[in-house]
Order: structure tokens, then C-alpha cells, then sequence
């Protein structure tokens, strides 16, 4: 290799360092509200600028979601169980949440789904690609407290 190819490698490397850097520090901040849907239908609101959370009942059931305790030692404060889409042996699968307040992260825990995914995610604080079970029809969205839904200025 040349001079010329060493040269065209680092800028390479040199710019994308520097746009992985923007990206992270200045690119758009996490919500503070997370909110769990199952089918389009919100049934978990989580506040970490406060510590609280609202539980929606399900339309399939009412007794869902359900509070739990947490998986101990993996840093979950508070868990819940709600009912997926996904049906085994006839009946709608269930899938736990946990929120971890140190953090200000939630995650989907465990489902009952074949391959996962959505576990395999782990903690999500708002950041990156979002915690999702397809399966289940489950996902995890992050908003501002301030957010009025409005995506343009007019």
C-alpha cells in the first residue's frame, strides 16, 4: 500500500469516528416517559422523572397486566406481566416487563415466543433501536414529558 491509501483509510476512519461521536453526544435526547404497548393499546406508563408507572387493563382480559416481583440480581425494580398476542397450546402467551429506576431503563425480560427477540434486547433507556416482540405484538416507545405529539412546526 501507498502513502496515498494510509492517507484515504484514516480520513475515512476520521470522519466516521467524528460522526459516531455527534451522533451519541449532541444527536436527539431519550424520553422520559416510556410507554409499553400490546396490540397499539397502551397498558404500561412509565414516568422515571418521577418513579411511577400506570397500568391500562388489557381489552382481552381484564386482570392484565399484573405487577410481579423482578428477576433478583439483574437490577429490575419493578416487574409486570401482560398477556401477548402470540397463543401456545390455545392460550395468549405472557410476556414480563421489568423497570430498572437506577437506570431509567425498561426491558422486556421474558416471553413465551420461540426465538426471543424482544429479550434479547435487554435494557432499553430510550436510545438506539427499541425493545420490540413481534410474536407478541409488544413494543416499548420513549417520549419527553413535554411531547405533544406534533411532529412539524407550523
Amino acid at each position: 500500500m501507498k502513502l496515498k491509501d494510509y492517507v484515504i483509510i484514516g480520513v475515512i476512519v476520521l470522519v466516521i469516528s467524528a460522526f459516531y461521536i455527534w451522533v451519541t453526544y449532541f444527536g436527539p435526547e431519550s424520553g422520559s416517559i416510556a410507554y409499553v404497548y400490546q396490540d397499539n393499546d397502551i397498558v404500561i406508563e412509565i414516568n422515571f422523572e418521577d418513579d411511577s408507572f400506570v397500568l391500562y387493563p388489557q381489552s382481552v382480559d381484564i386482570n392484565y397486566p399484573q405487577q410481579t416481583t423482578p428477576v433478583e440480581g439483574e437490577g429490575g425494580d419493578v416487574a409486570f406481566i401482560i398477556l401477548g398476542a402470540y397463543v401456545h397450546d390455545g392460550e395468549q402467551t405472557k410476556v414480563y416487563i421489568e423497570i430498572d429506576w437506577d437506570k431509567k431503563a425498561i426491558r422486556i425480560q421474558k416471553d413465551e415466543t420461540p426465538r426471543q427477540i424482544g429479550v434479547r434486547r435487554n435494557w432499553y433507556d430510550g436510545t438506539g433501536l427499541p425493545a420490540i416482540s413481534l410474536p407478541s405484538k409488544v413494543f416499548i416507545v420513549f417520549k419527553a414529558a413535554d411531547d405533544d405529539g406534533i411532529d412539524g412546526v407550523v
